[in-house]
Order: C-alpha cells, then sequence, then structure tokens
C-alpha cells in the first residue's frame, strides 16, 4: 500500500513541462481588419481561463466583438496524438519509472494546435494553425523544475504566445 501512494504521489504531484517554440507553416498573406467580429471558441471545454486570456488578448488589440456581426473568428483548439520518435523508449521509461517508484522521471509528449478562422457569412476567408507542444516530466527528481514549469501555466503561455503571433501578423 505504501509503495501505491508513494507511485501515486511522484506521478500526480511532481509534475513539469518544457514548452516547444509556437510555430505556424503559413504566413499571412490577407491583412484583416480590426472591426466588429463575432467570436466563437472550439475546443475549449476545459480551458475556460485560457479562453478568457485569449479574449482579452484581442480586444486589447482593438478587436471588438458583436454576436451579431456577419464577420467572425473561429478560435479551435485541438489535441493532437502526440510523435514519439522512438515509441518503445517511451513504453519502458513508463514501466521503469512505475518500478523504481518514480526515482526514474517518466516523459510525456502533448501536441496541439490552435486555429484561427475568419470567414465572412459563413465563407472562410482564411485560417492560421499555429502548432503547440510540450515535454512533461513526471517523478520525484522532478519536484525542482515544478514551481516554474507547471505544465498548466506553461500551456496557457503558449495559448497567449500563439494569439499574439496572430495578431502581430494582422
Amino acid at each position: 500500500m505504501f509503495l501505491f501512494h508513494f507511485v501515486f504521489i511522484s506521478f500526480v504531484l511532481n509534475c513539469a513541462a518544457f514548452p516547444d517554440v509556437v510555430t505556424s507553416k503559413e504566413r499571412k498573406t490577407l491583412a484583416i481588419k480590426k472591426e466588429k467580429v463575432k467570436i466563437v471558441f472550439t475546443g475549449f471545454y476545459r480551458y475556460d481561463e485560457e479562453k478568457n486570456v485569449i479574449t482579452e488578448i484581442l480586444q486589447r488589440e482593438g478587436m471588438t466583438f458583436d454576436p451579431h456581426s456577419n464577420y467572425a473568428l473561429e478560435v479551435i483548439l485541438q489535441k493532437k496524438e502526440p510523435h514519439y520518435r522512438f515509441l518503445w523508449i517511451h513504453r519502458l521509461n513508463f514501466v521503469l519509472t512505475f518500478l523504481s517508484g518514480g526515482i526514474v522521471p517518466s516523459h510525456i509528449r502533448t501536441e496541439s494546435t490552435l486555429t484561427f478562422r475568419y470567414s465572412n457569412l459563413g465563407q472562410v476567408e482564411k485560417e492560421y494553425v499555429y502548432d503547440i507542444g510540450m515535454d512533461q516530466w513526471r517523478g520525484i527528481p522532478v519536484f525542482v523544475f515544478m514551481v516554474t514549469h507547471w505544465p498548466n501555466r506553461i500551456y496557457k503561455e503558449q495559448l497567449m504566445d500563439a494569439t499574439r503571433l496572430e495578431l502581430k501578423e494582422i
């Protein structure tokens, strides 16, 4: 029973995330006017705080929201299946973490996309996709990093960075 509690605590409480740089493969060719837009969030059912932060950033940059506008901005958050270069090493790492009681940290990869889709009268004019990723480590040695690299904070910062990149291009 002690081993179960020890492993549970090492997996749940000791977690740190290290972000990738937010990237996009597309370059904007269409200037989006800062006018009244109807904003729609998709995929944010667990991320209310992040949705509010994105809304604040958009408002600070001059966008005004009108639910009756013909012009719409849809902000879409999608989780992707993580890509591990060597899947067998990832699986071995998980087993080693479990057997060591959290002494050997486990690695989890998290990948998402944040899409900004602009449409006018229901016709999509343009959309831009930003790739967001981070490496999460769990285990006892990670305890040192967890204060400054908490995964929720890192994820929120990456969403903010993607929004700022989007606005910089407008």
